[in-house]
C-alpha cells in the first residue's frame, strides 16, 4: 500500500522526455515504484543521483520509499541532504520535524517544525506536531498557541481541542478543560474518551452530581471497564458513600484480580468503615501485587495502629519512605511517624 504525504505525492515530476539520462533513470524508478519493486526503485534513484547529486526531487523520491519501508534513518538522511542544498525547503523541514515528533524526539523536532511554519503557517498537521512537541518539553503556552492556530484553521479539530483540554487541566483551569471536552462532544458525540475526563474534572471541583452523571455515561460506553469502575469507586468515596464505593472496587477486582490499586482502594474504604482487619487483608494483597505504593504502606500503618500493633505500623511507614511517593503524602507520612514511631 502506497503512502501519501501532506506535502508531496511520490514522484511529483512528470517526465515529458526521456532524452536526459537522469529523466530516463527517474522514469524507470517511477515504473518500479508503481510495480511495488521498491529495492529496484531505490537502486535506480541512486543511479540518477550518481548522474546528478543535486537533484532534490530524486532525494524526495528516495525519502518516500524509505518511509514506506519504515527506514526512518535513511529517510531522514535524504531530507538532510535536501536541506544541505537548500535550507529553505518547506517539505524537507516539515517532514524532518514530523519524523522526529513521531519518534518522540520532541526537542529535535521543534526547530524544523518552526522553520516549516515560518515558510507556511496554515498547515494543520505541522501546527499540531509543533504543539505536541512543545507540550512534551514543558512549553505549555507555546503548545496552546499552536493548538489555537489549528482551531483557527479547522474549528472542529478534535486533536487540538483535546490538547487544549489536557494542558488546561494540568494548569488547574478545570472549567476551561471541561469546556474543551464538551466542545469535542458537540463535534463528535462518539468521542467517548471525553466522558471519564469530564467526570474526573467535575469530581475535582466537588460537583459530585455531574461527576456521577458523566461517570455513568462513561460506563454506558465502556461497560465493565476497570478504569471506569475504579473512577466511580473514587467518586462515591469522595461522597463518603462507602457501600457504593466498595461495590465498584469489588467489581474491579472481579474483572481483574491482578489490579493492585483496587485492593488498596478497597482497604481504604474498609478503614473508613472501621473494619481494620479486613482492610489489612486487602492492603496486603495490594502490596503482594505491587510493593511500590506508598499509599498502601500508609494504609497498612493505619490498620496496624488501630489494631494495637504500633511496631508493625512504624515498620510500614518506614517502608513507605523507601518507595516512590509524591509531596502530597510526604507530610502525612511524617505526621504518622511522629504518632506511631515513638
Amino acid at each position: 500500500m502506497k503512502i501519501t504525504f501532506l506535502f508531496l505525492l511520490p514522484f511529483l515530476f512528470l517526465f515529458s522526455s526521456c532524452q536526459d539520462p537522469v529523466e530516463v533513470k527517474s522514469a524507470e524508478a517511477l515504473e518500479a515504484y508503481n510495480a511495488e519493486e521498491y529495492d529496484k526503485a531505490i537502486a535506480l534513484n541512486k543511479e540518477a543521483l550518481g548522474l546528478d547529486s543535486s537533484n532534490i526531487q530524486t532525494r524526495y523520491n528516495l525519502f518516500v520509499i524509505y518511509q514506506l519501508q519504515n527506514k526512518e534513518a535513511l529517510a531522514l538522511a535524504e531530507l538532510q541532504e535536501v536541506l544541505a542544498a537548500n535550507p529553505e525547503e518547506l517539505i524537507a523541514n516539515a517532514q524532518i520535524g514530523l519524523l522526529y515528533e513521531k519518534r518522540g524526539e520532541f526537542k529535535e523536532a521543534i526547530p524544523y517544525l518552526s522553520k516549516a511554519i515560518t515558510l507556511e503557517d496554515n498547515n494543520v498537521l505541522t501546527q499540531l506536531a509543533l504543539s505536541n512537541s512543545y507540550q512534551a518539553v514543558g512549553e505549555k503556552q507555546l503548545a496552546m498557541t499552536h493548538a489555537n492556530r489549528v482551531l483557527e484553521l479547522d474549528g472542529k479539530n478534535i486533536k487540538a481541542l483535546d490538547r487544549l483540554a489536557t494542558i488546561s487541566e494540568s494548569e488547574g483551569l478545570t472549567d476551561r478543560a471541561i469546556d474543551y471536552y464538551q466542545q469535542i462532544l458537540v463535534i463528535d458525540s462518539s468521542y467517548t474518551e471525553a466522558y471519564p475526563m469530564i467526570s474526573s474534572l467535575y469530581g475535582s471541583k466537588g460537583n459530585t452530581e455531574k461527576s456521577i452523571l458523566f461517570g455513568q455515561k462513561a460506563l454506558a460506553v465502556f461497560p465493565g471497564n476497570i478504569d471506569m469502575l475504579n473512577n466511580m469507586g473514587f467518586i462515591y468515596l469522595e461522597l463518603k458513600d462507602y457501600p457504593n464505593a466498595l461495590n465498584y472496587f469489588e467489581q474491579v477486582i472481579v474483572k481483574d484480580p491482578s489490579f493492585a490499586y483496587a485492593y488498596n482502594n478497597k482497604g481504604y474504604v474498609l478503614i473508613q468503615e472501621g473494619n481494620y482487619s479486613e482492610a489489612l487483608v486487602a492492603i496486603q494483597k495490594s502490596l503482594e501485587l505491587d510493593n511500590n505504593n506508598a499509599y498502601a504502606y500508609r494504609n497498612m500503618a493505619i490498620c496496624h495502629a488501630n489494631m494495637g500493633n504500633k511496631t508493625a505500623s512504624c515498620d510500614a511507614l518506614v517502608a513507605a519512605e523507601t518507595v516512590e511517593y509524591g509531596l502530597r503524602i510526604k507530610s502525612e507520612l511524617e505526621e504518622l511517624k511522629a504518632s506511631y514511631c515513638q
